[in-house]
């Protein structure tokens, strides 16, 4: 098991080797959270397998028995009417391994169509499409590993555009089932049919590596993820960080006050910390905080807001498992998100 697991993490420290920049691509709704859980914890939770079927969108590898016959809803109010939402159901075959399929859908809305004059010329919409199946395998009670395959449709106007994308991922869970780790490579793929021709464009690959830890004699559970560790400088120059020197010939010369290519702050911007509260196995409080979404999101004066915080509960409700999380990206935007989950075998088993 410890040459499996060796094995496994050269594989994917190759992959994101040789992977293009994380920040850059097409397909970016990739990236958004697909629950209310995951909103809410700062945008992923790939450490924690406990039955809930929304977090194969973040990690393949939580696909168990557990979360067979299982099946969730997620609807999100996004910013400026964005409407997004993700559906997933899940079965489990003994001695084969779990399954699971889902779509993802994106919806921009309609707009005016007008041409290089200001010309007004109809409308069009437009909107993205993932479909995906995910596999996951446990060769013991340690470990866990998991796939997924990623149909992905595009289309703005009459521009439109086709790939294909893979996630790995997988998990440790120790005995006293304390601490779990994830390791999870996200959106390794290929642009078939480009919006133009001859303009294929990279995939947003993020490598995740993150670590939970349950307090044993309180129920609430830490959790630290590391994202885009394919790219370490995930700093970008702007033009009102730049400052400006008087060179001796009465030229100038800027340099970025923020350039840190090794800096604490670029360090950070990797970084999500977040808190799950359990008082029972019916009532959970949700808080994150995402150090990159703050940074990039919020007033470059202050740095004051919410962006960068994330809120949520979820409880049960007989059958039905209910998440609400709420984002804050910026002072004047919030995105919201609901997910509905339950398991068919419920309803088969009490009738």
């Amino acid at each position: 098991m410890k040459n499996s697991l060796f094995s496994i993490l050269i594989l994917f420290s190759s992959i994101a080797a040789i992977a293009q920049s994380g920040g850059n691509g097409v397909y970016k709704f990739l990236d958004l959270p697909a629950s209310a859980r995951s909103a809410s914890l700062g945008g992923s939770l790939i450490t924690v397998r406990d039955g809930d079927v929304n977090l194969v969108k973040d990690n393949p590898a939580v696909l168990d028995s557990t979360v067979h016959n299982a099946a969730a809803l997620t609807y999100i109010n996004y910013i400026s009417d964005v409407n997004f939402g993700y559906v997933t159901h899940a079965r489990h075959f003994e001695n084969v391994g779990t399954f699971s399929a889902g779509m993802q859908y994106i919806n921009y809305g309609t707009f005016t169509r007008a041409d290089e004059r200001g010309i007004k010329n109809g409308e069009f919409s437009a909107g993205e499409y993932a479909f995906d199946v995910s596999y996951g395998y446990q060769p013991d009670s340690l470990f866990s590993f998991g796939g997924t395959f990623k149909a992905i449709y595009s289309n703005f106007s009459s521009d439109n555009s086709f790939g294909v994308a893979f996630d790995l991922g997988a998990q440790y869970l120790s005995k006293n089932k304390l601490f779990s780790a994830g390791l999870v490579i996200d959106n390794l793929g290929y642009q078939i049919k480009p919006y133009v021709e001859g303009n294929r464009e990279s995939l947003p690959v993020n490598f995740q590596l993150a670590g939970s830890y349950k307090l044993p004699k309180a129920p609430i559970r830490f959790t630290l993820t590391a994202s885009r560790l394919e790219t370490w400088d995930l700093t970008y120059n702007q033009p009102q960080s730049e400052k400006a020197y008087l060179l001796p010939n009465g030229g100038t010369v800027s340099q970025n006050s923020e350039d840190g290519a090794f800096s604490f702050d670029n360090f950070m911007r990797h970084m999500n910390i977040a808190a799950e509260i359990m008082p029972s196995d019916n009532f959970h409080l949700r808080i994150g905080f995402n150090y990159l979404r703050k940074q990039e999101l919020s007033p470059q004066d202050t740095r004051s807001g919410l962006a960068g915080f994330s809120f949520g509960t979820g409880f049960q409700i007989k059958r039905f498992r209910l998440s609400y999380g709420i984002a804050g990206y910026h002072l004047a935007g919030f995105s919201h998100h609901i997910t509905i989950a339950t398991n068919f075998s419920e309803f088969k088993s009490k009738g």
